[in-house]
């Protein structure tokens, strides 16, 4: 590892011992937490932050919004495949004498989903009123 000389202003020397001071009151070793590596790892944050302010926002909303709607729909899709499965077998399982028919079971499955979905949404998100 390269050594450098450099300087440092008083601000930024004291700002560095409090980093050092909160790491060792979190129980961090002397070791582990040296005036090197605190600088080290600053040095190389404000790298990063330095490249990437030429670069031009790399972060897709528009793309992550599509992808969260898809894996959403095709997780949704899923559950209502793999419900209508199970709601399959517990009818055979249960044999002829079953006073239920599988469509009528699934769709009380579905309307019970679809429930929940419903009452999840006005729980957690602000809903428009028109």
């Amino acid at each position: 590892m390269p050594r450098k000389n450099i300087y440092f202003k008083d601000k930024i020397d004291r700002e560095i011992e409090d980093i050092l001071e909160i790491e060792r009151q979190k129980g961090a070793s002397n070791a582990e937490n040296n005036y090197s590596s605190v600088v080290n790892e600053l040095v190389r944050l404000g790298l990063m932050v330095y490249k990437s302010k030429d670069e031009t926002n790399s972060f897709d909303l528009e793309g992550y919004r599509r992808d969260v709607i898809k894996k959403v729909s095709g997780s949704r899709e899923g559950v209502m495949l793999l419900t209508a499965l199970i709601t399959e077998m517990y009818v055979s399982m249960k044999g002829p004498g079953y006073s239920k028919t599988v469509d009528e079971l699934l769709d009380s499955h579905i309307t019970a989903i679809t429930d929940a979905e419903d009452a999840a949404e006005s729980h957690h998100f602000v809903m428009d009123e028109n």
